[in-house]
């Protein structure tokens, strides 16, 4: 419930609004069991399978070359993780409802002059989703360029992380609900 705060004596306003802007939504789960599943695609299922051996990323990326900047090594060897650790923060935060103020949306999103209010929430819902997409490109970039094709060798790894990938891109669309300190407009 929205509680009026009496004007201070020499201040026209109207009333304040309290209280969070976002709340958690039941998409927090589907955020975090997607967290989970790239967890668990990036450490602990083989990325590749054949003649009978498997090897885990972890395990690929001490064969990979000295190469620091062409996408499979990066990948193998610190952007699978670097992206784990970003989508599961940015989606978690999204939708465990971590937006309390103002200052925080305009932080998290990076638009200076932009309010979250419920005529912006749609916007922020998709900014959110796209945002989270682009980790979905980065490990989708990553499996094609670590197989260059030989999508036979993969293990189940590659495709459970682009299966958890989605699952938080999903959550991140959907968004928190909106707080009783959400402006209208």
């Amino acid at each position: 419930m929205p509680y009026s705060v009496p004007p201070m004596p020499g201040f026209q306003q109207g009333p304040m609004l309290r209280g969070p802007l976002t709340l958690p939504n039941w998409s927090a789960a589907l955020a975090g069991l997607g967290g989970i599943l790239v967890a668990v695609g990036l450490f602990a299922l083989p990325w590749l399978s054949g003649m009978g051996e498997t090897m885990t990323l972890p395990e690929l990326s001490e064969y990979a070359g000295d190469e620091a900047f062409t996408m499979p090594e990066m990948y193998v060897k610190w952007l699978a993780y670097v992206m784990l650790a970003l989508q599961l923060l940015y989606s978690l935060a999204w939708t465990l409802g971590a937006i309390r103020t103002q200052t925080i949306a305009k932080l998290m999103v990076t638009w200076p002059n932009s309010e979250l209010t419920h005529a912006s929430f749609t916007r922020y819902r998709l900014l959110f989703g796209f945002s989270l997409s682009c980790s979905f490109l980065v490990h989708g970039l990553g499996v094609l360029t670590v197989y260059e094709g030989h999508f036979d060798l993969a293990g189940a790894g590659p495709w459970v992380v682009l299966a958890g990938t989605v699952l938080t891109v999903i959550a991140s669309f959907i968004g928190p609900r909106k707080g009783p300190g959400l402006p209208p407009s």
